[in-house]
């Protein structure tokens, strides 16, 4: 199996993962020899890559780090919250930052929250999600398949399962791993109090529209902050995901030491960047970047592993993105590869499996020379080859 772009699926090709529609209707199962049609069909809906199946790599292995029911339960138990807790705004008028906050804090909207039924139900699904994570160590990448439509709560299940392996990685306790998803789950839960049409638009945001959609942490923990299902460390989540360890964040400013706070953490002190806020940020961050959006297209997965890198120190936690870069491969399995260098120099082929003692130097399945003719498939060790650059393709 691999991942292509849309724009590179012929009729004929099989896919490889099921793909589901804006209710997780099935759109199209898994094996089905793929049409023209299909294919017109995926790209109105805003799919930019897809999976498929064929011999070249049917030994290429991509391992979900949950399972498709897990994922489907978690992704609507989300959605539903997010669409529930926005209908009960429709009558509200409030059009200044001030006004929204004491709307937010009103018996009405806290209550319609807390008695939303698919909020219930997502606190009690928690357990099977981070049941599930716990059996997995390194992800060998993300493999869902990202609609416009369903972006922000697929985005949200995806931290989750970023974040949650860092806290593994970590040692954190069950209750701080359901802290992590809660917040996680419901970290731009905020958005809804913005106008749909700046959250939704497909250019480049104007700097007072930039600084509409920044308030999202604000609107969010003033939403989550007096719950009694949500920790204040699930709250603080939502409210500082985008601060920075140089204090260059939003919406407060804070700065961060660069450590693992390995004792006690005050939650309620709001005046550091809590540990799993500074996990979420990371998680937040790759996930965002190597999204597809109606905008752009998702950036490739080892040049948003270097930018996190780069960010160390200033952006992130340097001691975590350490953590990051033991958990999240730069070329996560099933992508497509170019040799940069030695004699198989622009030879492209698809990762194969991983070395968990080194997630940067995978086993490449090279299938096409440099002027892109098919060759008799071969294996390729980057682990035992240090001299070897490569460079995602897809």
């Amino acid at each position: 199996m691999r991942r292509i772009n849309i724009d590179r699926v012929k009729p004929g090709m099989v896919l490889g993962k099921t793909i589901y529609g804006y209710n997780y209707e099935m759109l199209l199962n898994k094996g089905v020899i793929i049409t023209e049609n299909h294919i017109t069909r995926l790209k109105n809906k805003g799919f930019f890559k897809i999976y498929i199946d064929d011999e070249e790599t049917a030994d290429v292995v991509i391992e979900d780090p949950i399972s498709d029911k897990i994922r489907i339960m978690a992704t609507k138990d989300v959605l539903k919250t997010y669409t529930i807790t926005q209908a009960s705004l429709e009558h509200i008028e409030a059009d200044t930052t001030e006004a929204i906050i004491k709307c937010i804090n009103t018996q009405k909207i806290k209550r319609a929250f807390q008695e939303n039924l698919a909020f219930k139900q997502l606190c009690k699904d928690m357990n099977a999600f981070v049941d599930e994570i716990m059996n997995t160590d390194v992800l060998s990448g993300l493999n869902s398949i990202k609609s416009f439509d369903n972006y922000t709560y697929e985005h949200s299940i995806d931290t989750a399962i970023i974040a949650l392996i860092f806290g593994k990685r970590l040692s954190l306790n069950r209750e701080k791993l359901k802290q992590i998803a809660m917040g996680e789950f419901l970290h731009d839960i905020g958005k809804i109090f913005i106008d749909e049409k700046i959250i939704n638009k497909p250019g480049k945001l104007t700097p007072d529209e930039y600084e509409q959609v920044k308030l999202h942490t604000i609107y969010g923990y003033e939403l989550l902050k007096d719950i009694g299902d949500i920790e204040a460390a699930s709250a603080h989540i939502t409210y500082q995901h985008h601060e920075r360890q140089d204090g260059k964040g939003y919406p407060r400013g804070l700065r961060g030491n660069n450590r693992l706070d390995r004792g006690m953490i005050k939650y309620t002190d709001q005046e550091k960047i809590i540990l799993i806020a500074e996990i979420a940020a990371i998680a937040d961050f790759y996930d965002a970047c190597i999204s597809d959006r109606p905008y752009r297209k998702g950036l490739l997965p080892d040049f948003v592993y270097e930018l996190i890198k780069s960010g160390s120190g200033t952006q992130f936690n340097k001691e975590l993105v350490e953590c990051f870069l033991g958990v999240m491969p730069k070329y996560p399995v099933g992508s497509e590869v170019r040799i940069k260098n030695g004699i198989n120099k622009d030879f492209t082929g698809v990762v194969m499996s991983l070395n968990t003692q080194q997630l940067s130097r995978p086993k490449v399945k090279l299938l096409r020379d440099a002027k892109k003719n098919k060759i008799t498939p071969f294996e390729f060790d980057l682990s035992s080859n240090s001299s070897i650059d490569m460079e995602c393709i897809s």
